[in-house]
């Protein structure tokens, strides 16, 4: 099995997951499930054991962690907040089994950073579409990482800016370079790549939530947006984002050419979206980028802003 995230391909022996307080059921069902496809697992059973691997390791040795919340859910979230509150460990995706549904537990979780869910019992297919969208999300966000660094002399010399961009790699060179002038770069470039690519893909490019959906499943995505960008309709197409700076405030504001939509229900987390293979950006950039998130222009423009006091 090859796994495709954003624009790259990953071999699933690259892969390094950590899976933490599976029973015996749920651990020979990923081991029959994820080695079977190569991936590399490591089991442990507790969160204490878990938190000792994950410090012996370089930050971005695991890709991803799943979590078996059946019983040590206080402790899970304890080491969830660990890991987030250390910027090295952030990017990597938090996957969290439960039998579930009560919103109440679910929305704990994400308040700590889990923002990925199989509600079981699931099947092979579910996992592997959750497991997609979380691996999508790290790569893109391990690359955004590299180039953040390069940008440490300018971060205090502009106040005002305005950019244009077309493209995924543009969200990727621009979300880098805005997250520096921000005091948490590891967590703004994340919020404003997901803002600038929902702005290419179902502002400007009409890739409805539905179409993304399957382009996914059929790991076409990436050509179909190469084939959008060259409709003659879409040619010259631009999502515009400001920079403003204030004392008090950093505020970003990106705006599409598209007719908006309804942006409210992807604010919060949703039990019927949980395993969706996409769909968290707005939510992430919500909960963990932006003091605060305003959609205007029936949602073709969107602002996000970071306090400074």
């Amino acid at each position: 099995m090859v796994i495709s995230t954003a624009q790259d391909v990953i071999q699933p022996q690259s892969i390094q997951l950590l899976l933490i307080g599976s029973d015996q059921n749920s651990e020979g069902f990923l081991r029959t499930t994820l080695e079977k496809e190569g991936f590399q697992l490591t089991f442990v059973k507790t969160p204490e054991e878990a938190k000792r691997l994950i410090f012996e390791k370089p930050a971005s040795f695991y890709s991803a962690y799943l979590f078996d919340d059946h019983q040590q859910t206080e402790q899970n979230l304890n080491l969830l907040q660990i890991l987030k509150a250390d910027s090295q460990y952030a990017i990597v995706p938090a996957i969290f089994q439960t039998d579930s549904r009560h919103s109440q537990e679910i929305e704990l979780s994400l308040a700590n950073g889990a923002y990925f869910f199989l509600l079981k019992p699931f099947t092979k297919d579910l996992l592997f579409s959750v497991l997609k969208a979380a691996l999508k999300g790290f790569t893109n966000h391990q690359e955004l990482t590299s180039r953040v660094a390069d940008i440490e002399n300018i971060r205090t010399m502009i106040d005002q800016a305005q950019f244009h961009i077309r493209t995924i790699q543009d969200a990727k060179s621009l979300s880098s370079v805005l997250a520096y002038m921000t005091p948490n770069p590891r967590e703004s470039r994340v919020g404003l790549f997901e803002l600038m690519v929902n702005a290419i893909e179902h502002g400007n490019l009409k890739i409805s939530y539905q179409e993304k959906t399957k382009l996914i499943q059929q790991n076409i995505l990436q050509k179909e947006i190469l084939k959008r960008l060259t409709l003659p309709e879409n040619h010259k197409k631009l999502v515009t984002v400001l920079f403003n700076r204030t004392p008090q405030q950093l505020e970003f504001t990106i705006t599409d050419t598209g007719n908006g939509f309804d942006y409210l229900p992807y604010l919060e987390f949703s039990v019927e979206r949980a395993m969706d293979n996409h769909g968290r950006g707005i939510l992430i950039a919500n909960k963990l980028s932006f003091d605060e998130l305003e959609y205007l222009n029936n949602g073709s423009k969107v602002t996000g802003r970071i306090n400074l006091k």
